[in-house]
């Protein structure tokens, strides 16, 4: 089944069991230092490259987690590719919904050939 409307390959199969590689990351809430920066830096990386798909929510083994539980942290997840990452780039946010847990699929299109820089990070070093 599939589970996106950004793009019909992504399946829960595919979530849960696809190896992670430079075009395809999974982001549990349980990892140690999980933060918008994080994921920003994440999200970078594949701008820089060829694009793809990062599922925050899902571990890295295959469970379905919840974002929901980030409580009041979550704006700070919908909002990091706008606030960490300079220039914005060509990123989606898709939240999905999976036997009553929300998922944040980021999808990153590679069309732009620009650097990309976490603003926020490089504050620190200017």
């Amino acid at each position: 089944m599939v589970i996106s409307k950004f793009n019909t390959q992504i399946t829960l199969e595919l979530l849960q069991t696809k190896r992670e590689n430079q075009y395809f990351e999974r982001k549990g809430l349980g990892e140690k230092d999980i933060s918008p920066t994080k994921i920003a830096n994440e999200l970078i990386g594949m701008l820089n490259a060829d694009g793809g798909v990062l599922a925050f929510g899902v571990s890295n083994d295959g469970e379905i987690q919840d974002v929901n539980s980030l409580c009041e942290k979550l704006s700070d997840y919908r909002n990091l590719y706008v606030d960490f990452i300079d220039p914005h780039g060509n990123i989606k946010l898709e939240e999905v919904e999976i036997e009553g847990k929300r998922i944040f699929l980021y999808h990153v299109d590679p069309k732009t050939l620009r650097e990309f820089l976490n603003e926020r990070i490089m504050n620190k070093f200017s």
